[in-house]
This record gives C-alpha cells, sequence and structure tokens, in this order.
C-alpha cells in the first residue's frame, strides 16, 4: 500500500485510498484484516467518454454515506484513453489538467458503481448528514463541487480560491464549512442558496477542518505553521491554538468530542490534544510521514496511514 487517506465507516469497515502509486481501494475490518482491494479502473463508458478500453483512478480521499452502505472516493487523475494532462498539486493557470472523478463504491458488493466528472485534482471529500450531497474540494479549479448523491451528478460547482482543500458539513446539514490553503481562508457554504462567506484564516496554510459533536466548535490544522486552532463555529472567531508538530495534516475527533487526534506529517508523530484546554496530552511515535488518521466507532480505536506503505492500529488510554 501506499496509503493517501483512511476512513472508517460507522459500520465497522475501514477504507484506505492508494492513489497511483500502488491504486485502488483497500479494505479492512474492524479488527485490521485486509477483505479486498477494489480496483480502481473504469470501462470509458461508465466515465461518459466514448470509445473502448478502460481508464485508471488514483484514489485520494473518501468519505462513507451516514449508513455506510457507500463509499465516495476522488480520484487525483484518471490516466487512459482520452486522459492526457495528469493533475499535479503545482497548479498553473496555462496550463489546465484533466478533470478528475468521484467513483461511487457499493460496500456490499465491494465494487465501483458509477463515476462523476468534477474538478481539476479533486482532494477531499464530505457527505452532509441528511445523505443529500457529497462535497469534494478541487485544488487546481479552486472550487468546490456539490454533487447531488440522488442523481450522481454536479448540481453546483463553487468558486472559493486558490488550493481549497478541508470540508465537514454541519450536523444539521445546513451548511458546509471550508479552508481555502492557497487563500489564508476559512469558509461556510449555505447548503440551500450555495451563498459564500469566507473570513481569514488564524494562521497560515489551513488544511483540514473537523466538528465537535455538539457542532459548537470547529478545529482547523494548519500545514505550514504547524498549529492547530479552534474556533467558534458560529462566526469563525479564533478561541485557542497548540503546537502539535511539524506539518500537521489530517485529524479526527473522538465520538465523545473530548480529544481531537492529529497527524504531524513531518514530525512521524500522531499527537492527542484535549479539546477542552486545548493542550497536548500525548504524543506517540508513528512510522514515516503520516498522513491520514480516522477514528473506528466499533472497536474504539485509531487508524493511522503513512505514506512509508503502513497502517498503524492504536487503542485508546
Amino acid at each position: 500500500m501506499s496509503p493517501k487517506s483512511v476512513v472508517a465507516s460507522p459500520t465497522g469497515l475501514v477504507i484506505a485510498q492508494n492513489m497511483m502509486y500502488t491504486h485502488g481501494i483497500s479494505v479492512f475490518n474492524a479488527e485490521g484484516q485486509m477483505l479486498t482491494r477494489i480496483s480502481d479502473s473504469l470501462p470509458l463508458q461508465k466515465l461518459g467518454r466514448k470509445g473502448s478500453g478502460s481508464a485508471q483512478g488514483s484514489p485520494v480521499e473518501a468519505a462513507f454515506s451516514p449508513d455506510g452502505a457507500f463509499a465516495y472516493v476522488s480520484n487525483y487523475y484518471m490516466t487512459g484513453p482520452g486522459f492526457t494532462r495528469q493533475g499535479f498539486d503545482k497548479c498553473s493557470e496555462n496550463a489546465k489538467f484533466d478533470n478528475g472523478f468521484l467513483y461511487r463504491v457499493n460496500m456490499s458488493t465491494k465494487a465501483v458503481e458509477a463515476a462523476v466528472e468534477i474538478g481539476e485534482v479533486p482532494k477531499y471529500v464530505a457527505v452532509s448528514p441528511d445523505n443529500k450531497y457529497a462535497l469534494v474540494s478541487n485544488w487546481c479549479s479552486d472550487s468546490i463541487s456539490i454533487i447531488s448523491l440522488a442523481i450522481f451528478q454536479v448540481v453546483k460547482t463553487i468558486k472559493v480560491g486558490r488550493y481549497p482543500r478541508g470540508i465537514v458539513v454541519a450536523h444539521n446539514s445546513s451548511k458546509a464549512y471550508i479552508t481555502v490553503m492557497g487563500a489564508g481562508q476559512l469558509g461556510t457554504i449555505d447548503l440551500t442558496t450555495f451563498a459564500l462567506h469566507k473570513w481569514p484564516s488564524a494562521a497560515n496554510t489551513p488544511r483540514h477542518i473537523v466538528l465537535s459533536p455538539d457542532g459548537l466548535t470547529l478545529y482547523v490544522s494548519h500545514n505550514l505553521s504547524s498549529v492547530v486552532t479552534s474556533h467558534d463555529a458560529a462566526t469563525g472567531r479564533l478561541l485557542k491554538r497548540v503546537v502539535t508538530g511539524t506539518k500537521p495534516r489530517t485529524m479526527a475527533i473522538s465520538p465523545e468530542g473530548d480529544a481531537l487526534y492529529v497527524v504531524n506529517y513531518q514530525s512521524g508523530t500522531m499527537t492527542v490534544v484535549s479539546t477542552a484546554t486545548m493542550k497536548v496530552t500525548q504524543r506517540i511515535s508513528t512510522p514515516p510521514h503520516p498522513i491520514g488518521v480516522t477514528f473506528e466507532p466499533t472497536l474504539n480505536r485509531v487508524w493511522v496511514a503513512c505514506y512509508s506503505g503502513l497502517i498503524k492500529i492504536y487503542g485508546r488510554v
């Protein structure tokens, strides 16, 4: 594996997205046993393209439907007939890339059953708790794609600024919170009107964003500033900040909301932060370059994906 992200369902399945390095979606049970690997290759017709043959994806991030029946997986870029401009993290206004695709994976059959074209170099995926929308941040298109899950089509594309990344949806599905790394901004998207509101970030390069279980507090990791900040979810007002390690990337929050788990890419650590005090309570060494983290709820454990090719599972203290 070369896992870019790891995401737990509410039903005891965990998936790891392997991007273009080893391709495919690895599926595990809650105990950590690998069940299968889902191919990221699809017939061109399923991608809405003419001709015979197939194209291969690059699974990067994922989110589950509220009941865990489906997973929605973003693909960094596609390779195959008709795809000639592979995406890259360094975007260029003069060199447009091929659009990526969002896959719908049926977790009963363990197969990709549909795909929808989105923007250039798609990154994070979030699903609204009412199961109405999937939202995807398009890194090089400076946009958020909003996909109706009823028809599995893009219903709105919203320009938000340079290098959008993190997304989390309010528990009542009324709005989405986003991070725009290149612009140094946070924001909200109203999921009824699709109106966008933004405010300045509290530190450089806001990357990932999670919401407390009570819906009152946002937590944001800042890659280059190497801090995690907490904010009032209603206003965006900065509450506190904590240094967790060098280049904090993805975060997960415990179901009770008392602990925040942060993987620090350059430090090779996972940091546990008390949300009550915004202070570090534990620092755990991981394999090199931890990049993804998720909380698996059925066994109450934390999974960490590392670019070194490993997934580590940690019990809660």
